[in-house]
C-alpha cells in the first residue's frame, strides 16, 4: 500500500502526527514504479534490466517528535552496447527512479525535492557506476542544460561531463539528469554515455526522456 499510515484509527499521516505518537511512532512511504515505454526502448535500442526496490530507512522530527520512517523508492534500468575500438561493450545507462513525497504538515522530509541537478547527477552517477562496474566519477563538471518535457511537464536537463574508471581503463562519460513531481512522488531520469558518442546516443536518450510512464497502482 502507497503511503501507508501505521497508526491504528488515524485518517491520514496528518492526523497520525497529530495524535498518534503515543502508540505509533513509524511510518511507511512508497513510490509507484516509473519506466519508459517499450516502444521507446526498442526504438533506442536499450534493454531493460528491470526495476529494483532501493528502501531507505530513516529517521525524522515532526511536530516535535522524533518519527521512524520507511522509504521505498523503486529504480527501473537500462542498458544498451556499444562497439568502441571495435569492442562491444555495454557502456550505456539509463535509470527511471521514483521516491515518494514526504510531505507532512505541509514540510517535505525527502531531500530529492530540493536537491540541484549537479546533486541529483551525484546520485545517478553512483547508481550508474555501479551498473558499469566501474568507480566515480567524481570531478563531473557542467558541460550545458536542455529543455525537455516529461510527464506533461516542463523540465531542465542538466549535462555533465566526468572520467569513469572501469576495469579496462579511464573514459568520459556524459551523464545526463532531470527531476519532475508527478502523483506525489518525484520522478529523476539519469542517462549516460561515452563522451565521443554524444551525437549518436543523445538523441536515443530523447526518445527516452520523452516517453516515461509512472501512473498510481491497482
Amino acid at each position: 500500500m502507497r503511503r501507508r499510515e501505521l497508526c491504528a484509527g488515524a485518517a491520514g499521516l496528518v492526523a497520525g502526527l497529530a495524535g498518534c505518537a503515543a502508540t505509533q511512532q513509524e511510518f511507511e512511504f512508497e513510490s509507484t514504479p516509473a519506466t519508459f515505454a517499450d516502444g521507446a526502448v526498442a526504438e533506442a535500442g536499450y534493454e531493460s534490466e528491470g526495476t529494483e526496490e532501493v528502501v531507505v530507512e530513516r529517521t525524522v522530527t515532526a511536530g516535535g517528535s522524533e518519527r521512524d520512517v520507511t522509504v521505498t523508492n523503486h529504480s527501473t534500468e537500462y542498458t544498451r552496447e556499444v562497439t568502441l575500438a571495435e569492442t562491444p561493450r555495454s557502456l550505456v545507462v539509463a535509470v527511471a527512479f521514483s521516491t515518494p513525497s514526504m510531505a507532512v504538515a505541509g514540510q517535505e522530509f525527502n531531500p530529492i525535492a530540493a536537491e540541484s541537478r549537479r546533486e541529483l547527477a551525484g546520485r545517478m552517477r553512483d547508481r550508474i557506476a555501479e551498473r558499469l562496474d566501474g568507480e566515480g566519477p567524481d570531478d563531473l563538471a557542467a558541460v550545458t542544460e536542455r529543455e525537455t518535457t516529461v510527464l506533461g511537464t516542463s523540465t531542465t536537463v542538466g549535462v555533465f561531463e566526468g572520467t569513469i574508471v572501469l576495469e579496462a581503463g579511464e573514459r568520459q562519460l556524459r551523464l545526463l539528469v532531470t527531476r519532475v513531481e508527478d502523483n506525489q512522488d518525484y520522478v529523476v531520469l539519469g542517462a549516460a554515455y561515452p563522451a565521443e558518442l554524444a551525437d549518436e546516443e543523445r538523441p536515443r536518450v530523447e526518445t527516452l526522456f520523452g516517453a516515461v510512464e509512472h501512473g498510481e497502482e491497482s
